[in-house]
């Protein structure tokens, strides 16, 4: 495994009137298959908050890599491809966007 760390954050929506199913699936299946994969640290959803302004999507899930961001993404389309990273209909296809983040600078926190 590398010392680099990659965020790789994934915008999504559920389909029109499955958000409970995208919800389950999500929270209940997905995360933990994600998490499964070589070269992942950690996985966390977020919902857009009811205060933001209005997005192309609702909700947001960010994952730490800590190996190479190509592997990992060729080990879940093996995945998918095997069936052991389950899928669903409830996802909006066209609300999907995935990016991957390398840090730029360090962080800088309150007090610093």
């Amino acid at each position: 495994m590398s010392d680099k760390t990659t965020t790789l954050i994934v915008f999504a929506s559920p389909a029109e009137g499955r958000e409970d199913d995208f919800n389950d699936w999500y929270d209940n299946i997905h995360l933990q298959d994600f998490v499964a994969l070589p070269g992942v640290v950690s996985g966390q959803r977020f919902k857009l908050a009811p205060t933001s302004p209005k997005a192309k999507t609702s909700y947001a899930a960010i994952y730490q890599l800590s190996g190479d961001t190509a592997e990992v993404l060729k080990a879940m389309d093996a995945a998918i491809k095997s069936g052991s990273m389950r899928m669903t209909d409830a996802i909006d296809p066209t609300s999907l966007s995935i990016s991957a983040w390398d840090p730029h600078g360090n962080p800088i926190h309150s007090g610093d």
